[in-house]
């Protein structure tokens, strides 16, 4: 069946993924222009909720209603339809509709806003019921559930979201004996060098996690659909109850496959967030803007309002790009990424410098990478009252040439 929802609209757009970037792409959207009709196509079975807050619920600092964004009240105050439990199954470009169930939608412009998924590594001794991801509420649950009967747990990932992941289910589960696998050769690989991961790990050390580096998975081993150990290609292996995941994410392509779009690691846009079909946007994790997917919040915010916009054809600025920026708490620690963090073998070889200076008790610990006088990228390990300055100062393009020496004083305070 055909539906056209409300006939009475001039514009009707619909928008697939009710993420951060496709909730604030709908309300830009809406603020622009009161009039035009907004669907918004959810898999999930709830409305928007605060990913990162994930976290806290495995941690059972919050109750699913914490971490809601926006009660169902918010989107009939926007006159936003919002559509729960209903997966676009296809997209038809040259007939402008989506596919829901039996029924076809029609759209004069589309948003493709349905992010990315967990990637889980093609281990030997996959699938088993224990091993789990954690991008839903849905997982968020099923782990808690798990966590509560198991006393081994392995974290396959030092990344973020695995850092995090750890640190949830200790506070949640503090009984729970809690080992780290990175194959890398230390932790945050894109966020830190060597040297603050190595203080970033001592310090997890003392919270009675441990840590693993240069661990490669090669095959999860047991009886039936249970992982009992956790075997490494160098032939160690690690006791476990339950494993999580944490191999990063990769963008949803499926639809904008099916539907012909140009597609690499994500689905391509131009500066206009447009896709290689005039009337499709693409923004989020989904999209590939110059070669890169960001996967992080500030370039969705950013593409979202930019994308509003463009999909009502209003005058607006293009989008070129976003400065990396990561302002978080692993393990309970203050860390800020800003820019870019290279590592020293490249920096030399480019031009660029770096300056570190770390406190005598190894608590806080800075690095800052300089190209040209100013400053490109930081790293602010256990503190945080200076981040706002020195992601200004990335932002402007601020000469640091007179406090340049000062920056190997772990004590300087940029404010």
């Amino acid at each position: 069946m055909l539906r056209s929802m409300v006939e009475a609209f001039e514009v009707r757009v619909i928008i697939i993924g009710n993420n951060i970037a496709g909730t604030t792409t709908a309300k830009a959207i809406r603020d622009a222009d009161k009039e035009v009709e907004i669907n918004i196509f959810t898999e999930e079975s709830v409305p928007y909720y605060a990913r990162p807050k994930l976290i806290d619920f495995v941690a059972g600092a919050v109750e699913e209603s914490g971490i809601m964004f926006h009660p169902t009240e918010w989107y009939e105050k926007n006159n936003l339809n919002l559509h729960l439990s209903s997966k676009v199954d296809r997209m038809d470009g040259a007939g402008k509709k989506v596919l829901v169930g039996v029924d076809w939608y029609t759209y004069d412009k589309l948003v493709l806003a349905n992010g990315s998924s967990a990637f889980l590594p093609p281990f030997k001794g996959l699938p088993k019921e224990n091993v789990f991801t954690l991008r839903t509420l849905d997982d968020a649950k099923r782990i808690r559930k798990a966590a509560a009967g198991s006393k081994r747990v392995v974290v396959i990932g030092g990344g973020l979201l695995g850092l995090e992941t750890a640190r949830a289910l200790a506070t949640g589960f503090p009984e729970l004996d809690i080992t780290i696998l990175e194959y890398a050769e230390h932790l945050l690989m894109r966020q830190l060098d060597h040297e603050g991961a190595e203080i970033l790990q001592d310090w997890i050390a003392e919270t009675g996690t441990k840590v693993v580096t240069k661990a490669e998975t090669e095959e999860l081993l047991g009886e039936g659909d249970i992982a009992a150990t956790v075997k490494l290609k160098d032939g160690r292996t690690v006791e476990c109850d339950m494993v999580i995941m944490s191999a990063g994410a990769r963008s949803n392509l499926g639809l904008a496959k099916e539907a012909g779009l140009s597609v690499n690691r994500g689905v391509i846009v131009d500066s206009s967030l447009r896709t290689s079909d005039q009337n499709v946007f693409a923004v989020g994790d989904v999209a590939e803007y110059e070669g890169k997917v960001w996967g992080m919040i500030p370039p969705a915010l950013d593409q979202a309002r930019i994308a509003a916009k463009k999909v009502l054809g209003l005058e607006g600025p293009d989008y070129t790009g976003t400065i990396p920026s990561n302002i978080l708490k692993v393990m309970g620690i203050d860390l800020t990424s800003i820019g870019t963090v290279r590592s020293e073998h490249e920096t030399q070889e480019k031009g660029f410098e770096e300056i570190r200076a770390v406190t005598a008790d190894k608590k806080v610990y800075k690095k800052f990478v300089l190209k040209d006088g100013k400053i490109i990228g930081a790293i602010l390990l256990g503190t945080k009252k200076e981040t706002g300055k020195v992601a200004n100062m990335i932002k402007e393009g601020t000469p640091v040439e007179s406090i340049r020496d000062r920056l190997s004083d772990p004590g300087f305070d940029f404010r």
